[in-house]
């Protein structure tokens, strides 16, 4: 009988240890608005190399070119300043097998140049790196 209780207490504290070291690697909602935050702020003061660096090493995309065409497409100016006015929606995976590792997806609401708009972000943290692993920006 003593031997069950210390197998079933040994599998506990294993338990336990594999979730704490996992919570080490999860990205926080506090996490994700800052980086959503320093982010954004950098794109409308148009310094596209420190917006570069929030980004995940694996992304790969050309940011200045994105947020130029949205401009002409939208007819705004992310220069006159990105506000985020209320996010809406939060989802957090410990693990996600589609990027291998913690991520964090967010949706807020923008105004940008008095025009209402959507962001969608995904922020991750795995074996690669941390950072903005994926972005949209379009119309409310």
């Amino acid at each position: 009988m003593k031997l069950k209780h210390i197998l079933a207490l040994m599998m506990a504290v294993a338990m336990m240890m594999l979730t704490v070291g996992c919570a080490e690697n999860r990205v926080t909602r506090d996490e994700a608005k800052e980086t959503t935050q320093s982010f954004l702020t950098a794109v409308s003061q148009g310094d596209f190399e420190r917006a570069r660096s929030y980004m995940h090493p694996q992304w790969l995309g050309n940011l200045e070119g994105y947020f130029n065409g949205k401009e002409t497409a939208l007819g705004i100016d992310f220069q006159k300043g990105i506000e985020v006015t209320k996010y809406t929606n939060f989802s957090s995976a410990l693990y996600d097998s589609d990027v291998d590792g913690s991520e964090y997806e967010l949706e807020a609401r923008l105004t940008v140049d008095g025009a209402p708009l959507e962001l969608e972000i995904e922020i991750v943290r795995n074996d690669q790196g941390y950072g903005i692993y994926t972005f949209e920006i379009d119309t409310d």
